[in-house]
C-alpha cells in the first residue's frame, strides 16, 4: 500500500473515531452500515474467481468489475473506494452499536499503531504485516493471537459493561476465533487437492461458514444482555475467523 495513502486514511480514520460523532436516524444507520458491507462483499465475491478459468462466461461477464476489485487503475481505484468506506462505516458503527465515546477515545490509538506496525514491515521486509504473520504462523495459532486481541480490547477497554461481563466476554473471544479455525483448517484438509476450478469457491465459502458459525457462538453465549452488544461483538469475532481462514489458504 502506498504510504501516503495509509497515513492519510488511517488520520482521517482515527479523526471520525474520537469526534464527537452524531446519533443517526433509523433510515441513514441503514445506508451507513450496507455501503461499507457492499464494498467488502465485492472483495468476497471476487475471491470465488480466483481459480475459474478466464473462458468461464460469468467470470469473462464479471472481468471489468474483477479487474477493478483486483487492482486495475480506474476512475477510482478500488483500495480508494473501500477505505472511504470504512470512514463511514465507523460512524455507522458508533451510531448503531451506541459506542460512547471515552470507549472510543480508549481504542483511538489502535489505528495508528497498527498503521506504524504496517509501515515498518513494508520498509523492512517489503510486505505487510498481516502476510508475513500467515506465511510464518499456523493458522490456529494466529487465530489465538487475534482472539486474545479481541479478548485484551474487550476487557480492558471502558465502557458501561460490568467487569464480569467484559471478562466473560473475553473468554469466548479467546475461545471462538481459534476453535473454529481449527474445524475449517480440518474440513480443508479432508477435502484433500480440490480441483482448480473449485478451490476458490470452497474456500470461500468455508470462510464464510467459519465466520457465521463463530457469530452465532459469540451472539449466544458473548454474555452480553443489550442486543447491539451482542451483534458488535458477534460482528467483530466472525469477521475474525472467516478472515484468517481466507487468508491462511490463499
Amino acid at each position: 500500500m502506498d504510504q501516503l495513502h495509509l497515513v492519510v486514511f488511517t488520520s482521517l480514520w482515527t479523526a471520525i473515531w474520537v469526534a464527537p460523532l452524531p446519533k443517526l436516524s433509523q433510515r441513514a444507520e441503514l445506508f451507513a452500515g450496507l455501503i461499507p458491507f457492499a464494498a467488502f462483499g465485492l472483495r468476497v465475491f471476487a475471491g470465488f474467481f480466483g481459480d475459474v478459468p478466464d473462458t468461464d462466461p460469468i467470470k469473462a461477464a464479471a472481468q471489468p468489475l474483477l479487474a477493478w476489485i483486483n487492482g486495475r487503475p480506474g476512475f477510482v481505484p478500488y483500495q480508494v473506494f473501500l477505505d472511504a468506506t470504512v470512514a463511514l462505516g465507523l460512524v455507522w458503527l458508533a451510531s448503531a452499536f451506541d459506542i460512547p465515546r471515552r470507549s472510543r477515545l480508549a481504542t483511538a490509538g489502535i489505528m495508528p499503531a497498527t498503521a506504524v506496525v504496517s509501515l515498518l514491515s513494508w520498509q523492512l521486509t517489503g510486505e505487510p504485516p498481516e502476510q508475513l504473520l500467515v506465511q510464518r504462523l499456523p493458522a490456529v495459532l494466529l487465530g489465538f493471537a487475534t482472539g486474545a486481541a479481541i479478548a485484551a480490547v474487550i476487557r480492558f477497554t471502558p465502557s458501561p459493561l460490568t467487569v464480569d461481563q467484559r471478562r466473560h466476554a473475553a473468554v469466548v473471544a479467546l475461545a471462538a476465533v481459534p476453535t473454529t479455525i481449527a474445524v475449517a483448517r480440518g474440513l480443508l484438509a479432508l477435502a484433500g487437492n480440490l480441483p482448480p476450478g473449485r478451490a476458490a469457491q470452497i474456500v470461500s465459502i468455508t470462510s464464510l461458514l467459519t465466520g457465521l458459525t463463530a457469530g452465532l457462538t459469540s451472539y449466544r453465549w458473548g454474555g452480553f444482555n443489550c442486543i447491539r452488544s451482542r451483534l458488535l461483538f458477534a460482528m467483530a469475532v466472525g469477521v475474525t475467523a472467516g478472515a484468517i481462514v481466507n487468508s491462511c489458504h490463499h
